[in-house]
């Protein structure tokens, strides 16, 4: 008897540990404010903002360390709700997609959306990284894994409008 009052005080203790442990860690973690393709198309009518749509797959290695660590980093998160809209959108996802009046499929494995505005002449990579500007037309997808302060840099090469006048190794270059 006095065996399982033991193991159960210790059970209680090791629970409480636990779940305390979790939610200091959560509450403090810089948080983007994602949306999803129809609140973005809603708030681009009253109050337009360049847009990211980070397409992903659930299984992609990459795609899950950017958002464990690229886009939970503090000067990424304050940089990208400051100057963006943001979209997680997976590829391989079945639900129809309309955007800009017009419908996207999934057909077979991959989302027609995520062909249409990820895809670069090499093909869809993921992750990749889709910027509009405010006028909801396509700038570039970036694909490719990186880290918070590459991300920054790409991120403002686009959202500080460096794109209209240079080319992004310009860009890196006067850095």
């Amino acid at each position: 008897m006095k065996n399982i009052i033991i193991i159960s005080i210790t059970f209680l203790f090791l629970v409480s540990c636990t779940s305390s442990e979790k939610k200091t860690s959560n509450s403090n973690q810089p948080s983007i404010k994602w949306l999803s393709i129809d609140e973005v198309q809603k708030k681009m009518k009253t109050s337009p903002k360049k847009v990211l749509i980070d397409v992903y797959a659930e299984w992609c290695g990459p795609c899950k360390r950017m958002a464990k660590y690229t886009f939970t980093d503090s000067q990424v998160v304050d940089y990208i709700n400051k100057h963006f809209y943001a979209v997680k959108f997976d590829a391989e996802s079945k639900p129809d997609v309309n955007f800009l009046n017009k419908n996207y499929k999934n057909k077979a494995r991959t989302h027609d959306f995520a062909l249409k505005f990820g895809s670069t002449p090499r093909g869809l990579a993921y992750p990749t990284i889709v910027y509009f500007d405010e006028d909801f037309k396509k700038i570039n997808a970036i694909p490719g894994y990186y880290v918070a302060d590459q991300y920054l840099e790409v991120a403002k090469y686009f959202g500080d409008n460096h794109y209209k006048t240079k080319s992004f190794q310009q860009y890196s270059n006067m850095r």
